[in-house]
């Protein structure tokens, strides 16, 4: 009747799914706007996952947590979702594939029991397909100054989002719009190319000026304002701040001093000087001011200067600029969780002012521990990079660049009338907005890219963040893109990107110190205990049935 009663019981709970996640940051458990999203699928999904062959322990565990990820996807799905491990090294054809997608192999260095040291090739990624469309995943993070086990943690923390973020690409009809805002000396299209490549896979990007229409930007879920240079008018800034008041999502890259490196080259020295564009007033309503001080930071990129003298060959060296900060990121916000430090130039601090109950304010971008502020008028000159940095002139730390504010807004033009010009019925005025957000950074060229031979008929354009001197890619085109998904993203996508997995790792000092004695106690403890088992046993069980007899 027991056995039964098992297989009885066993046929009926195998109509159902039922498991417990235990752990502590609920590893295995997807999020409710990724179940939504699974479960309304219509399409079916194909993914080739191509991290398999010889791994080290490290990409074994990347690969594992990527099946497990896959196997739960198809799970909620209901087995819409299809997956197929492919070893590249094995099919020529499959890596000129992955080439197409811009995926090169990732080499890994090991060492071998006798001291050889030997290459594998590693291809952390996949390609997810839906009908005729396809679309490819970097499974790995590789952010400078992390370990290799650092760096592999956040790619297992990133799956859920990576994949999650290719298949609503995929499976979206509407393409939702985004714009540049142009008529002020924003940056040119050639300036945020890389950029608005890279909005392109997301978004209809477009640009243009402002009119006499106030509702001529309520199409786009988010704006762009990037390096103004010249005064607003008080009807565009009623049209803007009217968009904001309607729910609409505004990015502001602002520069409060007047100074480009463009210009220093070409005179070696120059005068920053404020730069009032006739947008405080109204940022100030919202809750930020940006400030006419240029921050400095011992931790800068680096300028190429010409260190020979006059009439020798030019020698150029890298050196520190401090008027370039490397700027730390929000450990825990969704925008700048897990991305590199953000490059900026001529940058300004901003504070948050008012208290504005309804709004919620988060540092996005920060100084280092030692940056200090000048203020306006700064003279700069390329020959500063000569000065001696003491640590004691840099007294300030933290010194806040960007800001992300979201709630209720109240409107810039409250009790104030309206521009002249603006075609506006007093009914449709609103003073107080609907639920919005906003992203003020106190630096322009955040977003903009280099640009090589600019006027010839074939400009070369460098990505947005890559420094030729140091050889690597900074935050700058992850920080962006992801700042205008979190504007636009209403559902909730963004907060899959804060899933922390805390890396438990072995004590490497007392493993040193220890090894012996933990080695003792592993070898020879089961056999004392089993030694023990043997010879307690055999007294006991004479002591209890002796006696019975």
């Amino acid at each position: 009747m027991i056995v039964v009663g098992i297989i009885i019981l066993n046929i009926i709970l195998s109509k159902f799914y039922f498991r417990l996640d235990l752990t502590k940051e609920k590893r295995y458990t997807l999020a409710p706007v990724t179940r939504t999203f699974l479960k309304n699928l219509e399409n079916e999904i194909f993914v080739k996952l191509y991290l398999t062959g010889e791994l080290n322990v490290g990409f074994l565990k990347l690969s594992k947590s990527t099946r497990e990820m896959l196997d739960e996807l198809r799970r909620v799905s209901g087995n819409r979702l299809y997956y197929e491990i492919i070893d590249p090294t094995e099919n020529i054809d499959e890596q000129s594939n992955l080439k197409d997608f811009g995926f090169q192999y990732v080499p890994v260095y090991e060492s071998t029991p006798d001291g050889r040291k030997i290459q594998s090739r590693v291809y952390p990624f996949a390609i997810i397909q839906m009908s005729d469309y396809e679309i490819g995943v970097n499974l790995l993070e590789n952010l400078p100054g992390l370990s290799g086990a650092e760096n592999l943690n956040i790619s297992i923390e990133s799956l859920e989002y990576k994949f999650m973020d290719a298949l609503r690409r995929l499976a979206t009809n509407e393409i939702p719009a985004v714009a540049f805002l142009e008529g002020h000396g924003e940056l040119d299209e050639i300036d945020v190319y890389d950029i608005t490549k890279e909005l392109s896979a997301y978004y209809q990007v477009d640009r243009g000026t402002l009119t006499d229409n106030p509702f001529i930007l309520d199409n786009y879920k988010a704006i762009i304002i990037a390096k103004p240079q010249e005064n607003f008018s008080q009807q565009d800034k009623f049209i803007i701040d009217q968009y904001l008041m309607r729910g609409g999502n505004i990015l502001w890259l602002i520069d409060a001093i007047h100074v480009t490196i463009d210009t220093l080259k070409k005179t070696t020295f120059t005068v920053g000087m404020y730069q009032d564009i006739n947008l405080s007033d109204q940022l100030f309503r919202y809750g930020v001011r940006i400030n006419p001080v240029l921050v400095q930071d011992i931790q800068s990129a680096l300028i190429p200067i010409n260190v020979s003298r006059p009439g020798e060959t030019p020698q150029i060296v890298p050196v520190p600029w401090i008027f370039s900060p490397l700027l730390n990121t929000a450990l825990k916000h969704p925008i700048t969780r897990n991305i590199n430090v953000v490059k900026t130039e001529f940058a300004s601090s901003i504070d948050t002012v008012g208290n504005l109950p309804n709004i919620t304010k988060d540092v996005l971008l920060r100084t280092g521990r030692y940056s200090r502020e000048l203020p306006t008028p700064v003279y700069i000159s390329l020959f500063q990079v000569n000065d001696k940095l003491e640590r004691e002139d840099f007294r300030n730390a933290n010194i806040p660049v960007a800001i992300s504010l979201e709630g209720v807004f109240q409107s810039a033009f409250a009790n104030r009338p309206i521009p002249p010009g603006v075609k506006i019925n007093t009914s449709d005025i609103r003073y107080t907005s609907q639920f919005a957000k906003m992203i003020v950074v106190a630096d322009g060229d955040i977003i903009r890219n280099e640009v090589r031979m600019r006027h010839t008929g074939n400009p070369q354009i460098t990505p947005l963040g890559f420094d030729e001197i140091s050889n690597q890619t900074f935050g700058n085109k992850q920080f962006i893109l992801n700042a205008v998904n979190y504007l636009t993203d209403d559902a909730g996508w963004m907060t899959l990107r804060n899933r922390n997995y805390e890396l438990r790792l072995l004590d490497k000092e007392k493993l040193s110190n220890e090894l012996l004695f933990w080695k003792i106690i592993n070898l020879l403890l089961p056999i004392l205990i089993i030694s023990a088992c043997g010879a307690v046993i055999p007294i006991w069980r004479k002591n209890r049935y002796g006696k019975n007899k």
